[in-house]
């Protein structure tokens, strides 16, 4: 039997592998496993998010779900409506996968991803075609239609210091890709006392801007506009929403390790108890903050449904991944992009500080982070390669990967991607040499194969 999920949901390019069939197949497969309970169901601009969005809501009537329809959102804000209504959800999205994919995200009532067992299951639904189908007097004849933007955006405002940020009448620069947050960040940051500066800030499924992930290379023109105007900051998001890259008052790019760290250190300084849950690929600078004010920090496989599921269970305080993705357990259990702009902002504003003074308190890092394309017959043959050469380290750590860690701190992580044909090589050290040889090392050994 075969696998559908990745990291989190299943994605494939649309119309070629993920058709109207597959869609409503899924949804009559989810639909089937939660027994016809309700369901919250939203879509990202892509241009074929229509078609699936429709065929989605078909398989769930199919089996007697009434659906609560939200149309054009963020991930995190169909998370946080899962949440508040304790109803299962499902996401049509590719998050920051380039425009010919989509995906679909199922949510659990808290709004958090579904569990591999779950997954396990509604797979098992999907592949034995076992699917309860309702009698015609039971299709539900009419969804709900629900617009929750404005009732999202007064939340996040509700947990920031949002007197201190007016105060501040920060001028903020938001690039939106085109995407989702188009629909709700701008006027966030708007609400919120901000002078903002939109760019790529309508819903767009061509993604005519830039490709919808935040990396330094698709983020020129907003590093250009950054340099050449008086702004206090700026911000980039994915697709979805789910996603916050942070850039310097100069137009400098800030890693998401960097960024995630600020919000870290905050909210670890705090009272409320609780643990920092991050992935494997994060900087071992979590580790210090955590240490620095008594806190554990636990690390985690790949995947903000790993990190959220821990979160869950260790009643942590703050998740947060490599690429700029952070969780507020209290909120939304997945990674949030407009309540992280939100809360960088309260840091910026209570504190009294530039982002670059915030950063400038943090230990010096540096890091390598790059990703070559596979063969997918070769994977394997490259993964056995790599656990070989790893094996003869002394300090290895192979929860999602492999990652070697040396005796000056510095490591560096060799791991596949969960959603694309694609091998990530991640360094780390003080010495920025060291990340550079170390990156430059293993590139070698796969190309090599």
């Amino acid at each position: 039997m075969g696998k559908l999920f990745g990291t989190f949901g299943i994605r494939r390019v649309a119309n070629e592998v993920l058709t109207p069939e597959m869609a409503t197949e899924l949804a009559m497969s989810f639909g089937t496993f939660i027994g016809g309970e309700p369901v919250v169901i939203g879509k990202d601009p892509r241009k074929h998010g229509e078609m699936l969005y429709s065929a989605l809501k078909a398989g769930f009537l199919s089996v007697g779900c009434p659906v609560i329809e939200l149309n054009t959102t963020a991930t995190p804000a169909l998370q946080w409506a899962c949440r508040q209504w304790n109803f299962w959800g499902a996401m049509v999205t590719a998050s920051h996968n380039p425009p010919e994919w989509n995906g679909i995200k199922f949510m659990e009532k808290s709004g958090k991803g579904l569990d591999r067992e779950k997954e396990e299951k509604v797979e098992d639904i999907f592949f034995a075609k076992s699917f309860k189908r309702v009698g015609w007097q039971a299709i539900p004849q009419n969804t709900t239609k629900r617009d929750i933007t404005q009732d999202y955006i007064k939340a996040i405002i509700d947990r920031v210091n949002a007197l201190a940020i007016k105060e501040s009448r920060f001028r903020v620069l938001i690039d939106c890709a085109n995407g989702a947050p188009s629909l709700i960040t701008p006027y966030l940051l708007s609400e919120l006392g901000c002078r903002v500066v939109s760019l790529n800030a309508h819903p767009d499924g061509n993604f005519p801007g830039r490709n919808p992930e935040p990396t330094p290379e698709n983020l020129g023109d907003l590093t250009i506009l950054m340099k050449n105007g008086s702004f206090d900051i700026g911000f980039a998001q994915d697709g979805d929403g789910d996603r916050l890259i942070v850039i310097k008052e100069n137009g400098e790019f800030i890693p998401g390790d960097l960024s995630v760290s600020v919000v870290a250190r905050e909210l670890a300084r705090s009272e409320k108890k609780g643990p920092i849950v991050t992935t494997v690929a994060t900087t071992h600078l979590l580790q210090e903050i955590a240490k620095e004010n008594n806190r554990e920090c636990i690390i985690t496989a790949v995947g903000d449904l790993v990190v959220a599921k821990v979160l869950q269970e260790k009643d942590g305080i703050f998740g947060c991944e490599e690429n700029g993705g952070m969780i507020f357990p209290d909120f939304v259990w997945g990674r949030d992009g407009a309540m992280a702009c939100a809360w960088i902002l309260h840091i910026m504003a209570t504190k009294q500080k530039t982002i670059s003074e915030l950063l400038a308190e943090l230990p010096p890092y540096y890091q390598v982070k790059t990703k070559i394309k596979v063969d997918p017959e070769k994977k394997e043959k490259i993964l056995n390669k790599i656990d070989e050469i790893t094996s003869r380290e002394q300090n290895r750590i192979t929860i999602d990967g492999f990652k070697v860690i040396f005796d000056d701190g510095s490591w560096v992580l060799i791991r596949p991607s969960g959603t694309e044909p694609l091998i990530r090589v991640f360094a780390e050290s003080r010495d920025k040499e060291k990340a550079e040889k170390l990156v430059k090392q293993y590139l070698e050994i796969i190309q090599n194969v």
